[in-house]
């Protein structure tokens, strides 16, 4: 596996599988919308700072086009993601098997954080500008 971003998403893909394996099984459907919420928060984050930078909070509050497009490309991105990881369970668990608890541990504290993080900027940009 290569370490780019695509790695990241297949590990918080494992560990939330792994996590609600019992409800889930193998397909990760809750690890699924996890992934899909967390790629559409960066391109959210991205683009109200984008137009926080050329528009004011009360010129934004028009711009009702933008939550269809978001709309859409979330369902676009959660069809790609469950085609993607429906079924990779098995092979991810392969490859992260040998990891430590300690390693298992640190990591698993980074996704519940990478969970959490992105949710920071909008309620920043939401509130202060």
């Amino acid at each position: 596996m290569e370490t780019n971003f695509r790695f990241y998403f297949d590990y918080i893909y494992f560990r939330i599988t792994q996590a609600y394996f019992k409800w889930d099984g193998r397909t990760g459907a809750t690890a699924i919308v996890a992934i899909t919420m967390i790629q559409t928060l960066i391109l959210s984050d991205v683009s109200l700072f984008i137009l926080r930078l050329f528009y004011s909070r009360n010129e934004t509050k028009n711009f009702t086009f933008i939550q269809w497009v978001v709309l859409i490309i979330s369902f676009v991105l959660l069809i790609y993601n469950y085609q993607k990881y429906n079924g990779k369970y098995n092979k991810l668990r392969f490859y992260w098997k040998d990891e430590t608890r300690r390693v298992r541990i640190g990591k698993g504290f980074l996704v519940i954080v990478s969970l959490i993080l992105l949710w920071i900027p909008l309620i920043l940009m939401g509130t202060l500008m």
